[in-house]
């Protein structure tokens, strides 16, 4: 082992005879050094390292074995110049041949070896030829070999199409007087005879032997020499590699990743460091590595005969590394590394923000260049916040590919590639590949799958399936929107091959979804048997396509077979220009039977296939896509669907696997009628199916007819029932889905249009201004009742204080200690206080007091703490604020709490579209600390005394609240059957337990106890809470999207932030984000997320206030350990509070009017059946769950899975009134142990609408220690499993013990029980109706049923 630990090791430049440095190891640490030569002095001699050892030799870590590993230190090695690295034939050198004329002048030596590429086909790899040079011209133009070419290598310039098009073999030096090398085992050394048939590249090709697919070879351990530059740690300058000219052979290590011939590996930043002028030759794993590396130069380089990729990025992060001017000849598959090294790439790329320019790639088993973007990195730079297929294209230019087994450029990805403007996520923006040449490959570039891919001025030529091809992209219409081909020359074949063509070639292949556009096009020769300059549906199953391709500027010489189509409802292509057939804006279309026969005419250009021809319709017409799906009775499956009208008919079959699902798939035209029947099904009169129409656009429409046999009794086109229009429908007047029917002639007739009325018609919009269009749907339905009238006969019977000297607001000073190009440190010689709309950035070591008012603010970013000064009042206004490892104080705890009054307001900013973090506008994100604690007082709310009459301005409570109450704002729960008649008013006078407020009530509201018969009491009462608070967090909202908090969790830079917000007397305003309830973004007034247990009082909400919220008020999800207590929770969408895992603690809370988000602000969403509770407890073991009450709830009070009945009990005292139902325990579908027992313990209802507790699960329920007062049903148990079908029997039960149920109280009252709340009627018939003879029922027999109903 040669170990070099800061020392520097010089080859000597004054040797003449050649120097060998042989090692098993080499390491440079210390910031060590090793040099051959240097840039100013490239090493004259001959140097030679060799690195010698086995497979079974001692690894070092990380670096393995056979190895020259730089850790912390420099490889400097500089080789002879040599100007010209590699070029092309400027004639063609043919078989016998000695002698080679050069396109450049070379400065190659008598002795050198270089490589001839292949110019044959995709299948001729065995023809690339390695020669030793014999002379060289003074010229440097003309090199004579010392044997004979045994094949013909091209180099050939055309005119095709007014363009100029060269088509050379190159030719790359292989030798340098620099080499790394590794030593050869002969023990494992053995001669390998090829296969009796050639290597075949195709996707699915069977080969006929495994080794030996390339030819004759010597196979042996494939265990070569490694150079790797890794320092400990990335962009810390630790290692630095100038390599230039140097031969690096026999290395890399097969079966081993990591163990490259050129590796730079995890570098991070290596700008200063390149790979220049080298050769790698002859390798069994790769050639240049660059993983997680960024900035490096790779360029003038020869890579050839290299097992797996040649040049390549590994993880997905490397961005802006330069590869420039190299060659890549015989990139083989490898069989001993990964997958992707099957299907090997001459440039393998998986981040687009690189450059790549002036590069090529000759005769290799598979793709010339692929770019491979998944999702997100892999391998050691594993990260979830960095999507690498969003990354926005770096660049991709003049780069050139031929003679590929596969493709020449593959752009290829599971998720495709779909650039952004911001990382993960934003706009979509255009990707450009550029300037690209590709011939005698299988295809000359593909890309499979993305959002506004793009190929500019590609040469395209020889290329057996397709010259360019893209499968399923998105995108808009035209250059700036649009996925697309533009400027670009294909020939089908040239002087290089005049039987290139076959009858599957295409020059460009339109995708099999979307739209699509080509612009300013040549095509050449295309006049072969089948092939065809266009076709569309790229890699469609039989009956798939329907998709929309425009073109304009294109040119045709040579080449009558313009349009090859498969089937007749394949592909429309658009004619913006007249360039395609002669007429601007004609359709070409597959001929089928519904064509106008004035308008359609079926020609020779358009019908390569011949039993498949194509038709250019001309005029006014327009072609859309209709899809079939979801048919009704299941026997139509499978049989076509016939379209017809005046002119003929189509017949389209069903297909499983179609496009968006099975079904049947067709072409229709705007303003005619169509027929529409299914093959020998005519008997059918109840039937239903969806349509979905595409590309429609304003005052787009059509109609479908069917002819039934009977008179149907209900008729759906669209959701819900229509009445029959008096006659047929007309585009003026009526609207998408209106239909007639046709009572004598038993037809039905509908209408498919874009709007719901009429409106002027677009203008004549072309190319780039095509409008895409959208998609209609038509849900159709017709049903023959079995009754009359369709109605069946009646049935028999933190931290603790601050600082001592803590920076200030106020104080000028302290702003130029904040980073510059931020607020109040603009430049760096300027700095003031803040003004408005600044971006804040608080860093880590900063203790900034806020000791004046602000100004409203942007984003406001705390890696420090922030603290309130409790001398004044404060209004903070900020569109985000950020808390990462930093903390936002105001009151270090509830013994020390913030006494002046606070208000933190969240707003939208000016630019809405700007970027948000991937947090939403007006959020507090917490993954530091926040730290609210207001002035409190004893009680944060008390029940009534007595009842409170409508029209009465004073309420007495049931003991006396805080003189602290005057002057503050207190909601009075509702005990109506509206949830809605809780109120709100300002408490202006106390004496004792009376409130006098600021305005009389609206409704009644009960305060009273009742002694039973047997002695009993029970206390029918509202509550009054108090909502004002000191301390107030609001959002400005409108269409209820306010404000919210996130405590989470994040990992930037390497680290892991953990939030934790203490809050106790904080009122909460106008917070929540309507619509935002998935537990993996939930907008709630403030979530805890992702927190897993915390630490005792890390985090609490505690006697705080939520006054009005547009989402669940608390959510805890994953966290545990919480406490929330004593909170008053006041007007909430679905929930209150949310809990999604277990040990947490829930006390004396108050959530009061919580609405049903199906009914909200007046909407009727009938076909939203999901139910919630206020306390939505969807996972609770060993939850404390004490004294809370719900007062007001649209669904139910609360929704749980109980406790387990073996458990012991945490839940006591909590307490609902006016809601549907009480306690919903509600398990819907699934099952679990047979001996599982879930209970509802010590609950209290009253003046519930429906059902006091209601349950439904798998599993064995106990209702114990319960009261049920004035409700229509006190108790309801489904119990549900095992399935009748399985003939099992499990033993489950149903109790009810300890527990009193209440049918009537002295409180109520038969027009009470009669009245029905809003969300009663939205519901209908759905709750339960009372016994035989009316009234309420206390417990219902339980039920023990085969599976859940469907509620």
């Amino acid at each position: 082992m040669l170990l070099i630990q800061g020392g520097h090791m010089v080859f000597d430049v004054e040797i003449v005879e050649e120097l060998v440095l042989r090692a098993e190891y080499i390491l440079i640490v210390g910031g060590g050094s090793l040099s051959i030569g240097s840039e100013d002095q490239p090493f004259p001699g001959e140097a030679v390292i060799e690195l010698h050892s086995n497979t079974h030799s001692t690894e070092l870590p990380l670096y393995g074995a056979k190895v020259l590993a730089v850790r912390d230190g420099t490889l400097d090695l500089h080789g002879r110049h040599v100007p010209i690295t590699w070029t092309h034939l400027a004639h063609t050198a043919s078989l016998g041949d000695t002698n080679l004329t050069l396109s450049l002048p070379v400065t190659l030596r008598q002795g050198d070896q270089v490589v001839i590429a292949t110019t044959e086909n995709r299948f001729y790899m065995k023809e690339n030829e390695v020669r030793t040079i014999a002379s060289v011209s003074e010229d440097g133009l003309e090199v004579t070999l010392t044997e004979a070419l045994e094949h013909t290598h091209l180099s050939v310039t055309q005119t095709l199409g007014g363009h100029t098009v060269e088509t050379r073999a190159e030719v790359g030096l292989l030798t340098h007087n620099v080499k790394i090398q590794g030593n050869v085992g002969t023990d494992f050394s053995v001669a390998i005879e090829g296969c009796d048939t050639a290597f075949r590249p195709d996707q699915h090709a069977t080969q006929s032997c495994f080794n030996g697919r390339h030819g004759d070879e010597i196979g042996g351990d494939q265990f070569g020499a490694t150079v790797i530059l890794s320092g400990k740690f990335p962009d810390l300058d630790l290692v630095m590699g100038r390599i230039e000219y140097v031969e690096v052979t026999k290395a890399g290590q097969a079966f081993q990743l990591g163990r490259y011939p050129l590796h730079f590996h995890l570098a991070g930043d290596m700008g200063g460091s390149y790979i220049r002028g080298c050769s790698i030759h002859h390798t069994y794993n790769r050639a240049v590595t660059m993983h997680a590396t960024n900035n490096l130069l790779v360029e003038h380089n020869v890579a050839y005969n290299n097992m797996g990729h040649a040049i390549f990025t590994e993880d997905g992060v490397e961005q802006n590394n330069v590869v420039q001017y190299n060659l890549a000849v015989y990139t083989r598959t490898s069989s001993s590394l990964l997958n992707v090294d099957v299907t090997r790439s001459s440039f393998w790329v998986v981040n687009p923000n690189n450059i790549f320019r002036h590069n090529a790639a000759a005769s290799g088993t598979h793709f010339g260049y692929w770019y491979r973007l998944d999702h997100h990195p892999s391998g050691p730079s594993t990260t979830n916040i960095y999507c690498q297929n969003t990354e926005q294209m770096g660049l991709f230019f003049n780069n050139t590919a031929h003679s590929m087994g596969r493709y020449g450029l593959w752009v290829f990805s599971n998720p495709g590639y779909h650039p952004k403007s911001d990382i993960c996520g934003g706009r979509d923006v255009v990707a450009k590949w550029e300037s690209f040449t590709a011939w005698h490959c299988e295809r000359g570039a593909e890309a499979v799958s993305g959002t506004k891919l793009q190929f500019h001025n590609f040469v395209m030529l020889d290329n057996q399936q397709a010259g360019m091809e893209m499968v399923s992209v998105k995108g808009g219409f035209g250059q700036d929107d649009s996925p697309g081909i533009f400027n670009s020359l294909v020939v089908c074949h040239s002087a290089l091959n005049s039987s290139a063509c076959t009858s599957g070639t295409s020059g460009i292949v339109a995708p099999k979804t979307q739209i699509f556009s080509i612009s300013n096009v040549t095509f050449v020769n295309f006049d072969e048997g089948g092939s065809a300059a266009l076709s569309g549906c790229s890699q469609c199953r039989n009956y798939q396509g329907g998709y929309r391709a425009q073109v304009k500027g294109l040119a045709f010489e040579n080449s009558p077979n313009k349009i090859r189509f498969q089937w007749e409802h394949e592909t429309i292509w658009i004619d913006a220009d007249g360039s395609l057939t002669g007429e601007p804006e004609a359709n070409v279309v597959p001929t089928m039977g519904i064509l106008p026969t004035d308008s359609c005419t079926q020609e020779a250009a358009f019908s390569v296939t011949k039993n498949v021809p194509g038709s250019v319709c001309r005029g006014a017409m327009k072609f859309l896509r209709v899809a079939v799906t979801n048919p009704s009775p299941s026997s139509l499956l499978g049989k076509d669907l016939v379209v017809s009208n005046d002119f003929g008919a189509t017949h389209i079959p069903y297909l499983m696997f179609r496009i968006g699902g099975a079904g049947w798939m067709g072409l229709v035209y705007t303003g005619a009628t169509f027929d529409f029947n299914f093959e020998n099904a005519n008997q059918f009169v109840n039937m239903s199916y969806k349509t979905n129409t595409k590309f429609m656009t304003r005052n787009d429409y059509y109609f479908v007819k069917h002819t039934l046999t009977q008179t149907p009794d209900r008729i759906e086109t669209t959701k819900g029932e229509r009445e029959s229009l008096e006659s047929l429908p007309d585009l003026t007047t009526n609207i998408h889905g209106d239909f007639y029917w046709d009572t004598d002639s038993k037809e039905l007739t509908y209408m498919v249009s874009h709007s719901k009325k009429t409106t002027k018609r677009h203008g004549n919009m072309v190319f780039d201004d095509r409008v895409p269009g959208q998609s209609r749907q038509i849900s159709f339905s017709v049903y023959k009742c079995q009754h009359k009238g369709c109605s069946a006969p009646d049935p028999r019977p933190v931290p603790t204080t601050h600082p001592d000297a803590p920076f200030r607001w106020s104080d000028v000073e302290t702003w130029k200690h904040m980073p510059v190009s931020t607020g109040g440190h603009p430049t760096e010689a300027e700095y003031s206080l803040p003004v408005e709309g600044d971006e804040i950035v608080i860093p880590e070591s900063m203790w900034l007091v806020v000791d004046t008012a602000t100004l409203k603010l942007g984003r406001v970013f705390v890696y420090g703490t922030i603290e309130f000064d409790d001398t004044m009042d404060h209004r903070f206004e900020a569109t985000i604020i950020y808390i990462q490892g930093g903390s936002l104080v105001a009151g270090y705890s509830s013994d020390t709490p913030f006494t002046h009054s606070l208000i933190i307001r969240l707003m939208d900013p000016e630019d809405v579209d700007a970027y948000s973090m991937n947090l939403g506008w007006k959020t507090i994100g917490v993954f530091g600390y926040l730290r609210l604690h207001g002035q409190v007082c004893r009680r944060s709310w008390h029940k009534l005394g007595a009842t409170v009459e409508v029209g009465t301005g004073h309420i007495t409570l049931a003991e006396d609240p805080d003189a602290s109450w005057l002057n503050k704002e207190v909601g009075v729960t509702t005990t109506g059957k509206e949830a809605t008649e809780s109120e709100v008013r300002r408490v202006v006078a106390i004496n004792g337990a009376t409130l006098t407020l600021d305005s009389a009530l609206k409704f009644q509201h009960l305060g009273e106890i009742h002694t039973l018969s047997d002695g009993t009491s029970i206390t029918l009462a509202g509550e009054v809470g108090l909502l004002s608070r000191n301390i107030a967090v609001e959002g400005i909202t409108e269409n209820s999207n306010g404000g919210r908090i996130l405590v989470s969790t994040v990992f930037q830079n390497g680290k892991h932030y953990v939030g934790s917000a203490q809050v106790d007397g904080v009122e909460f305003r106008n917070m929540g984000q309507e619509g935002f309830t998935d537990i993996t973004d939930p907008r709630y007034s403030i979530a805890f997320l992702g927190l897993d247990a915390i630490g005792d009082h890390s985090s609490y909400v505690k006697r705080s206030s939520f006054n009005v919220n547009y989402n669940v008020a608390v959510g805890l999800i994953k966290t545990l350990n919480m406490v929330v207590e004593e909170n008053v929770i006041y007007h909430e969408l679905d929930s209150g509070i949310r809990h999604e895992t277990g040990s947490n603690t829930y006390r004396w809370n108050l959530i009061t009017t919580v609405f049903f988000l199906g009914t909200y602000e007046d909407r009727q969403e009938t076909e939203n059946l999901n139910w919630s509770g206020a306390f939505q407890l969807d996972n609770a073991p060993n939850t404390v769950l004490t004294g809370n009450v719900v007062a007001g709830a649209e669904q139910a009070g609360y929704k749980t899975l109980g406790e387990l009945c073996e458990d012991t009990t945490w839940w006591m005292g909590n307490e609902v009134h006016n809601a549907i139902y009480g306690v919903m325990l509600w398990k819907k579908g699934g099952t679990g142990p047979l001996t599982d027992c879930c209970r509802l313990n010590n609950f209290y209802t009253w003046r519930i609408s429906d059902t006091g507790f209601y349950v439904q699960h798998y599993a064995s329920s106990l209702i114990t220690n319960v009261v049920s007062v004035d409700s229509p049903l006190g108790a309801m148990q489904i119990i549900y499993e095992p399935d009748s079908l399985s003939h099992k029997f499990h033993p489950k039960t149903a109790n009810a013990s300890h527990s009193l149920f209440v049918g009537v109280s002295p409180s109520h009252t038969c027009e009470y029980q009669a009245s029905k709340s809003r969300i009663m009627k939205f519901y209908g018939d759905k709750f339960f109706g009372g016994g035989v003879g009316g009234g309420n029922t206390g417990i219902l027999l339980a039920s023990f049923t085969s599976g859940s109903n469907k509620l």
